[in-house]
């Protein structure tokens, strides 16, 4: 970065933006994408919050702060609106299913909806106005993101929990109608909070954990703005001790303000088919299709990924059975259970696949190579994979899988989007409440509150 003072407010420009935001200036195709990524979210919370990690932050949440006024997903008790808003984002972070943004690295769903929705709840507000600051949320979260870019993503930082503090914040503070200028001290309050390492992909509950850390250091970001307490105004793009400055950020913060309005990130905003990090789903794609291909568990000799640098840091690295995320950020375990099974969803990820001795003598045949060549496609295309196969007689199988299914090239139907929420919310919610979500939802812009779909949302199972 420069190290200029860049006269522009980025951060304050940001929040009059987000502050003015009506649904009325949003895009209809991109309320549309952003209603499809909310069924997707209570989905993934539902299904998350029965998971230990989701269940021990909800057990948290409410010794923290039981008997408050925010509902928690598949829970019978409240928390307050922060600690609802960490219970939730953990929850719908939960298993790797979430909704996902390439060029940003980040998760939105995971950390826009949680802060969005406590907020929303207190304040008993529309359809109408719930969208509009879920917009706000996803859209200023995926614009730091991008600026933040592969530099800040490849230091070691997890973007949902760095990112997402500030996506939280703007989801937040237009809940609560923030003006202007508390608006923009809870964009600082989030930016400050902004934490998570990577690391915590190996063997650890806490990468689930820092989506709902971040959606939680939103909401109490906004709470503060709006008492009055003061944040950086220039937390995003001061030169020194910013965000952008700070945690290697890798363009001009004012690029967050290009088109702002105009071109919405949140239209990019992809969906998973997969139980796995996002990438590890080229990869999937690739042995699906080799599959059909001729390649099986019996004739393979040996199996080669090339992968971006990203890519390869993300998934690149050796197997070893440990808890269930380690599993999903692996690509080599990716590979094996789907050659074995042709999918990698909930069943491939349950603890007792993850030592299964047909798993990992599959392993021991796969590699992940870092190809240089795959960086030039640079954020857009960091989940490119070259796929290679030698079979046992000697042929060659080979693909190249540039896109990831579920991305915005490559959508998932409206059939499959359905199909996987219903899978799901099936967990915790009964079939008739299922399609009652699937039909709020649907007509949330019109809803003239949130009672119903909270209340489907958070009954005990």
């Amino acid at each position: 970065m420069d190290a200029r003072h860049d006269p522009v407010s980025v951060t304050s420009a940001l929040a009059k933006w987000a502050s003015e935001l009506t649904l009325a200036a949003v895009p209809v195709q991109v309320v549309a994408h952003l209603k499809t990524c909310l069924l997707d979210s209570i989905g993934c919370g539902l299904f998350g919050a029965r998971q230990p990690w989701g269940k021990i932050t909800s057990d948290v949440a409410v010794s923290f702060s039981g008997g408050g006024v925010a509902s928690l997903f598949a829970r019978n008790e409240k928390a307050s609106p922060a600690d609802a808003a960490l219970a939730n984002g953990t929850a719908i972070h939960g298993f790797e299913l979430d909704d996902a943004h390439v060029a940003s690295s980040l998760h939105p769903g995971s950390v826009a909806l949680p802060a969005t929705l406590a907020i929303a709840e207190v304040r008993n507000v529309s359809g109408e106005q719930f969208l509009t600051a879920l917009a706000a949320g996803y859209e200023i979260g995926l614009r730091l993101g991008v600026c933040a870019g592969l530099s800040h993503s490849a230091s070691g930082y997890h973007v949902t929990g760095t990112v997402g503090a500030v996506g939280a914040a703007a989801a937040a503070g237009r809940a609560l109608a923030l003006p202007p200028s508390q608006f923009a001290h809870a964009l600082g309050i989030g930016a400050t909070q902004a934490a998570g390492l990577y690391v915590a992909r190996l063997g650890s509950m806490t990468k689930r954990f820092h989506a709902g850390r971040a959606a939680q250091s939103g909401v109490l970001g906004a709470y503060l703005a709006q008492r009055g307490f003061t944040g950086s105004l220039e937390a995003l793009e001061a030169p020194f001790g910013g965000f952008l400055s700070t945690l290697h950020g890798q363009f001009d913060p004012t690029t967050m303000l290009s088109e702002l309005g105009e071109r919405w990130e949140t239209t990019q905003v992809g969906l998973k088919p997969y139980a796995a990090c996002a990438s590890a789903h080229t990869t999937i794609d690739g042995i699906r299709e080799l599959r059909l291909r001729g390649l099986g568990v019996e004739n393979l000799e040996r199996l080669t990924v090339r992968a971006s640098k990203k890519g390869f840091i993300n998934v690149g690295w050796p197997y070893r059975p440990s808890d269930v995320v380690t599993a999903q950020m692996n690509g080599s375990y990716a590979a094996a259970v789907t050659l074995l099974d042709g999918d990698a969803f909930i069943a491939q990820y349950d603890e007792a696949r993850l030592a299964d001795p047909a798993i990992l003598a599959l392993t021991q045949r796969i590699t992940f190579l870092h190809d240089t060549e795959l960086d030039r496609g640079g954020a857009l295309k960091r989940h490119a994979v070259k796929i290679e196969a030698v079979r046992k007689d000697g042929s060659v199988l080979s693909t190249v899988i540039e896109q990831r299914r579920g991305s915005p090239n490559h959508p998932l139907g409206v059939a499959e989007v359905e199909q996987k929420f219903r899978r799901l919310a099936g967990v915790a919610r009964a079939p008739r409440d299922v399609d009652d979500l699937v039909g709020i939802v649907a007509t949330m812009e019109r809803q003239r509150d949130l009672a119903r779909l909270i209340r489907l949302m958070s009954q005990a199972a």
